[in-house]
């Protein structure tokens, strides 16, 4: 998954901001389709004009008859207010009723290693910007029997808006302590996972 230098400074936010819901962030404005969302573009009562797509590598897809359009970082709504007005503009469609349907997400995919009782790959839901690492642990059937749960290591990897590596960064969590909410006093009150983050769960000396 590809951070762009923008969300770093995001997610930098969101670490230390404490948040009124425990263990998801959502986008309060809905979901906005992003790079590698297959869709459906129709024009009710014109079947030539429907087409499936899937959103480019630059975030982009071509409806019938028009030309590429941005179309990630934006809601199905969005979207399909754009292209009808595009229609009309261009005089394709003098009233034209476009619908827009996502018919498979992109995989946002975190990793899990370790100590952990289901190991591998955890696909967030679409809807989901970030969770909290208790919350992501938890849908992992959670901690191993030996797991240094004191000590879970989240490493991150930041890449610049052409796609390039930027940085990685490992971060040192007290995952026990966030789930007891044993903190010490002005810690931050979660940690949040993002799409693309590893998760390595050691395991303690018995």
């Amino acid at each position: 998954m590809v951070f762009v230098i923008n969300f770093f400074n995001i997610f930098l936010c969101a670490q230390s901001k404490y948040s009124t819901d425990p263990s998801i962030m959502k986008d309060p404005s809905g979901y906005k389709l992003r790079t590698g969302d297959r869709i459906s573009i129709s024009v009710q009562g014109e079947p030539e004009a429907t087409v499936e797509i899937q959103i480019n590598n630059d975030g982009k897809g071509r409806p019938a008859y028009l030309t590429e359009f941005k179309l990630s970082g934006s809601s199905t709504k969005q979207i399909e207010e754009l292209l009808t007005e595009e229609y009309r503009k261009q005089l394709i469609y003098k009233n034209p009723i476009v619908r827009i349907h996502v018919l498979k997400y992109s995989d946002r995919v975190i990793f899990l290693s370790g100590s952990v009782n289901k190991k591998g790959p955890y696909v967030f839901p679409p809807e989901v910007e970030a969770m909290n690492i208790v919350e992501v642990i938890a849908r992992a059937g959670g901690f191993s029997d030996i797991a240094k749960k004191n000590k879970v290591y989240v490493t991150r990897t930041f890449y610049n808006e052409k796609g390039e590596l930027r940085d990685s960064k490992t971060y040192e969590v007290n995952v026990e302590a966030l789930s007891t909410g044993s903190l010490i006093s002005g810690s931050s009150k979660r940690f949040w996972i993002y799409p693309g983050d590893r998760i390595e769960v050691p395991e303690r000396l018995i």
